[in-house]
């Protein structure tokens, strides 16, 4: 009889166990959801301008065959601490964005999507004609990271 009710009460544990883990992965889905619409929410024109302008310097740098100033306007997420700073490119990374460019030099581009989730993951893709080859089209994607208020351009993955 005693190992019944021992039995019982492990079983009721559990379940109320069980029952408080459902509400704190509700919770933190709620958590996240939260922190996208309030940093979305906290976006003003000028976010999306010089995002905008961010990307049209890039490019227009690219078309221009400036392509170690439009390497030089890129960073990437600090890898010790993704809230951190954004740092800049190493001469290594910064060498075969130039090379990439020289493969595909632009001849006309426009952005095509921006999506604004938090202030480190962002999207921006622009579709890009390459210059001496015929209706070759391409896009590249971009990771805009907000730091601090100001705007730092990413590449993605």
């Amino acid at each position: 009889m005693k190992r019944l009710n021992i039995v019982a009460i492990a079983i009721c544990l559990f379940s109320l166990l069980s029952c408080q883990s459902g509400k704190k992965d509700q919770k933190a889905e709620e958590s996240v959801s939260t922190e996208i619409n309030s940093f979305t929410d906290g976006l003003v024109k000028e976010d999306t301008l010089a995002v905008k302008k961010l990307v049209n310097d890039y490019m227009t740098y690219a078309q221009n065959g400036q392509y170690a100033e439009a390497a030089a306007m890129l960073f990437k997420p600090d890898t010790a601490d993704i809230w951190s700073e954004p740092v800049s490119l190493t001469n290594e990374e910064m060498e075969k964005v130039i090379n990439a460019l020289k493969l595909f030099p632009v001849q006309s581009f426009e952005i095509s999507k921006i999506k604004f989730k938090t202030a480190v993951d962002n999207e921006v893709e622009c579709k890009f004609t390459i210059k001496d080859r015929q209706s070759v089209s391409s896009k590249i994607s971009f990771k805009p990271m907000n730091y601090l208020g100001g705007w730092r351009l990413c590449l993605s993955d």
